[in-house]
């Protein structure tokens, strides 16, 4: 069944699942592979983290500060005790939540978490609702979500809980990002059988991510979701605020179908996430111009006019001001030494020639920490080698900027009969697929087709790529760079344009001209700040 064009933006599209789970919560922290004190009799005798016993003080304070009771806590199997929590820096009571393989606790009163040594991603609860075989299932985003559901009256057997939660900020350590393999699993141990899922997670930005994950796992056909009303984060909250029967009602009576590709009425759309944009800086610009993930830009210029050292200059001041990733496939420029000189000279503000020891290494430092290059080893770049790349940058590397220089260099796998244009076009969806599931932006430097009479000399437009007009009505952002005079007399002309031909969704800016100057003694572009002029 084909689904709504609502991406999920973590996984390829038409092959397996490997792309990046949403980030750990804080209770997926290492922690310590022993447990304290964890009441399991009147005695005071202590085991080990598989009691479902809880304390009184325990179950006191889940009912106080959480509206779930103790018979609830102890239907699931929740046990307390204590433990030591690294981020605390000492041992505390917790409450903990068994899995099939460790276990995790939550510290209260205070908001701490850890996970036992040990531990593997899987769904909580999955042992009881695998072992009762229902037709439905509520899936939340936490364990307490989970406990606010059978609370009010959902059965235990059909409450499961991811167990970690949704990414809400690019990852500064790649080693967060998480797999869905404990999906696959679930789905290969018996969750498959399940006829309607309904998704009761978060509501805000992150969770709608997650929710869209989880919809492509699991299936448009069977996966349903639930709305939370205003001002209303998950489903214990709703608990606390309205209770128990409206808690109930809504998801069993007011969960909504997840829409597959047709005729809509408005309500019946799930909200998408939101757009994340990136502010080129440039302070002049304004709000002409933003980039966003999940988006495929072009840009063109004819050869010489600054395309490369341009573009280097806007992706480096994003990824140095939002600490993103970028992975570069630089064909003509040299990642060594032409593209570390221009990163060098961008990171000190000077040339690289003027810098210190100090400054070379600092800068360095940065360039290993936040980019990876693409290296073909013989030198003959196909697109699916480029696209398997970009998805290993991305899974392991957490990239979240792609940039192809230049789309000529790479080796074209045309079909029997297949027409150039149908190629580029082919391609392109390919791209903009990989750029949506993967949840990045994919640039791509593209070289105009010679333009001759009178137009020779002039900027060119989108539809001036060589190859096709696709290159125009395919992307959602086209820029061109354009250096009106490359040398006056003997002198050296150093102004250069870029234009901001196109712009699919009114976030990204809109059509204009802005002026740029190159400081040769600091190697770097400046804007020319003037009014707005469209071209």
């Amino acid at each position: 069944m084909e689904t709504i064009a609502l991406h999920a933006p973590n996984a390829r599209t038409g092959g397996a699942i490997n792309g990046i789970a949403a980030s750990p919560s804080p209770s997926m922290g290492p922690g310590s592979s022993g447990i304290a004190g964890i009441a399991v009799s009147t005695a005071g005798s202590s085991s080990r983290a598989g009691s479902s016993q809880i304390s009184d003080a325990a179950a006191a304070w889940v009912l106080r500060e959480r509206k779930i009771s103790r018979s609830t806590l102890e239907r699931l199997t929740v046990g307390s005790g204590t433990v030591f929590f690294p981020d605390a820096g000492e041992k505390l009571p917790a409450i903990f939540f068994r899995y099939p393989d460790g276990w995790k606790a939550r510290a209260f009163p205070e908001k701490h978490f850890v996970a036992g040594k040990g531990f593997k991603l899987s769904f909580w609860n999955i042992e009881a609702v695998i072992a009762a075989n229902p037709q439905t299932v509520f899936i939340t985003e936490g364990e307490f979500d989970a406990l606010a559901l059978v609370e009010a009256g959902i059965p235990a057997d059909r409450v499961l809980s991811v167990p970690n939660g949704a990414k809400d900020k690019p990852a500064e350590d790649p080693a967060e990002q998480r797999g869905y393999d404990f999906v696959r699993e679930a789905l290969a141990a018996g969750l498959n059988r399940v006829k309607k899922i309904i998704w009761c997670g978060d509501g805000d930005g992150p969770g709608l991510v997650l929710r869209q994950d989880m919809a492509r796992l699991f299936g448009p056909a069977r996966f349903h979701f639930v709305e939370w009303p205003e001002g209303v984060k998950d489903a214990n909250a709703m608990l606390i605020s309205d209770g128990a029967e409206a808690l109930r009602d809504l998801v069993e009576a007011g969960n909504m179908p997840w829409p597959v590709a047709g005729l809509y009425r408005m309500w019946e759309l799930p909200e998408p996430p939101p757009m994340v944009l990136w502010n080129p800086g440039f302070p002049d610009w304004g709000n002409k111009v933003r980039l966003a993930q999940r988006n495929i830009s072009v840009v063109t210029g004819h050869p010489g006019h600054g395309k490369t050292a341009l573009w280097t200059q806007i992706w480096f001041n994003i990824v140095r001001s939002y600490c993103v990733p970028m992975a570069v496939a630089t064909f003509e420029t040299r990642a060594k030494p032409h593209y570390r000189r221009m990163l060098r000279t961008l990171f000190c503000g000077g040339l690289e020639k003027n810098l210190t020891d100090h400054e070379i290494s600092e800068a360095d430092k940065f360039i290993n920490d936040r980019y990876v290059f693409f290296v073909h080893p013989d030198q003959r770049p196909t697109l699916q080698w480029f696209l398997d790349c970009a998805e290993v940058a991305v899974v392991r590397h957490g990239v979240r900027i792609i940039q192809l220089d230049p789309w000529n260099r790479m080796e074209a796998q045309r079909e029997a009969r297949e027409s150039e244009t149908d190629y580029i076009g082919r391609c392109l969806r390919e791209i903009h697929s990989f750029a949506h599931d993967m949840n990045c932006h994919v640039q791509i430097l593209a070289h105009p087709a010679k333009m001759e009479g009178t137009r020779r000399g002039q900027a060119p437009g989108l539809e001036d790529i060589s190859g096709s007009k696709n290159w125009e009505n395919m992307v959602d952002q086209g820029f061109v760079v354009h250096r009106p005079e490359i040398f006056d007399g003997s002198s050296r002309k150093t102004e250069a344009a870029l234009y901001h031909r196109k712009a699919r969704f009114e976030e990204l800016g809109f059509p204009c001209k802005l002026m740029m100057n190159f400081d040769l003694d600091r190697g770097s572009y400046v804007s020319i700040p003037e009014g707005p002029t469209y071209p």
